[in-house]
């Protein structure tokens, strides 16, 4: 130890010797037999190595060994900091996180300005009541008092303070200037990285959900039903529905609903899914979510459309709030979700924006639904035609025949024609490549000589088409006419 640290630590001990009130500098001065000009240069070095602190009474500087070096700095004006007092001060205000330092018996000492934001100024209270509000024997607890009982020096935890939000607590032993011991602690409000992450966590879940609805669904109603139980499951509400646009006829059915209380009268259900329809079409042509939070004093009043159904449908179920989300894909409305729910229960924020973030994907799945029953009802009119439809591909290998086309070719099944070459079953004109013809035209109408399995020969009339996809020509298509043919007649 040099002869300055010596010094210093003679300083040190002069005043905790003289006691809890402090020392001033002629009574240093006598203790440790240093002139006035020299002790006040130790005095300041002390200071500004934040052992020594003082308060200034009148016009004399009474010094005290420093407990909580962090607090004396706040409790300085500007003038009297240092300016490493100054910069230190400035970072701990302005930093975004809470700085804490607390004794063995979990005194506040010091809190920044951070902190004193969110709990006011609770030097001197107990931490555990004034952040945390539990008791100091809690489990919680435990964790600081492993740094008390120098079983760790650093801890990391997480809890939620008195007022629920998510703190990060990082804790650390530090040793003071009179060699006490302090806790410092750094508290950071994770609660919007908790919330994020909760949201991320439930879009994925609804995303996974929704995924496997879309997948599994074969009827509108049956995807519909499975939505409104994924949604529910992941976010709590009582009442839902979808209603389902259809743009030829520019109205609206309900698809699926849940959570209803039964409705035996008719006429009455039918007024209720009027109302339903009103509020969805103000909406959609609003092309944005509508919430609406119900006052009980504000539910007879007069209003545009939207607002009379709302109302009206707030009266009949005793809700609290109403969301709705038009659900677009593509530039193109399928329709809306309808979130309700009754007294007592809220949607968040959260919860909201959830709805909103699946809204497109739902949109879509419904989009698959109405072309794949599109593609069914086409399928089978396909199916049950007159008229012999074949399809081939861009070999001119055919991939799909109907009925009438065995019946007429004279075949009993599929698989005798199926991976067979289309110009198998017609005689070759001599002045048009039929399959070219269509390739590069995209079209051809004309007639020709059919061949059935039999040998037998028919005359027919085929209309043929170039299905195109997004990247090029996928297959030919086919409609041969009936009328044409001559029963099992020899064509001379």
């Amino acid at each position: 130890m040099g002869a300055e640290e010596r010094t210093f630590n003679r300083i040190i001990e002069a005043i905790q010797d003289i006691g809890e009130t402090g020392a001033t500098i002629d009574e240093l001065s006598e203790i440790v037999h240093l002139e006035r000009h020299t002790l006040s240069k130790y005095l300041s070095q002390l200071r500004a190595d934040g052992r020594l602190s003082y308060k200034r009474i009148g016009r004399a500087k009474v010094w005290f060994v420093s407990k909580a070096p962090l607090q004396h700095i706040f409790r300085l004006s500007e003038d009297e900091k240092t300016y490493t007092e100054k910069i230190l001060s400035r970072i701990l205000s302005d930093m975004p996180e809470g700085v804490l330092v607390m004794d063995f018996d979990y005194n506040i000492l010091f809190m920044n300005r951070h902190l004193i934001t969110f709990y006011g100024d609770c030097i001197g209270q107990k931490y555990y009541h004034a952040i945390v509000d539990t008791l100091p024997e809690s489990p919680i607890q435990s964790k600081i008092r492993a740094i008390i009982d120098s079983k760790e020096e650093e801890i990391e935890y997480q809890t939620r303070d008195k007022k629920g939000r998510t703190l990060e607590i990082k804790a650390r032993k530090a040793e003071n200037p009179d060699g006490s011991s302090s806790i410092i602690v750094l508290i950071s409000d994770t609660s919007e990285k908790v919330r994020r992450e909760e949201r991320i966590k439930h879009l994925s879940e609804l995303h996974r959900l929704l995924g496997e609805s879309v997948n599994r669904s074969y009827t509108m109603d049956q995807l519909c039903s499975t939505i409104l139980e994924n949604v529910r499951s992941v976010i709590g509400y009582d009442m839902g529905d979808i209603l389902i646009y259809n743009p030829e006829t520019n109205k609206l059915a309900c698809s699926a609903e849940i959570g209803y209380p039964d409705t035996e009268e008719n006429g009455r259900k039918e007024e209720v899914e009027n109302w339903k329809k009103s509020v969805v079409m103000v909406v959609n042509q609003r092309r944005e979510p509508a919430f609406i939070a119900f006052n009980k004093d504000e539910r007879n009043k007069e209003g545009d459309e939207l607002i009379r159904s709302t109302n009206n449908l707030a009266l009949e179920y005793n809700l609290q709030e109403m969301y709705v989300v038009p659900l677009r894909t593509k530039g193109e409305s399928h329709g809306a979700l309808l979130i309700l729910t009754g007294s007592g229960r809220k949607l968040s924020e959260e919860d909201r924006s959830l709805i909103e973030g699946v809204s497109e994907e739902i949109a879509g799945g419904i989009a698959k639904i109405k072309a794949e029953q599109e593609l069914r009802v086409k399928a089978s009119a396909i199916e049950i035609s007159i008229n012999p439809v074949f399809m081939a591909d861009m070999a001119g290998k055919l991939t799909y025949v109907n009925p009438s086309f065995l019946e007429m070719w004279g075949y009993d099944t599929e698989k005798e024609v199926l991976g067979c070459s289309c110009t198998e079953f017609w005689k070759q004109r001599a002045d048009v490549d039929i399959l070219a013809e269509v390739l590069g035209k995209g079209s051809w109408i004309g007639k020709l000589i059919g061949v059935r399995k039999d040998g037998s020969e028919f005359k027919t009339r085929l209309s043929t088409s170039l299905i195109l996809g997004t990247k090029g020509p996928l297959q030919f298509v086919a409609v041969a006419e009936s009328r044409f043919a001559s029963n099992n007649k020899k064509v001379k």
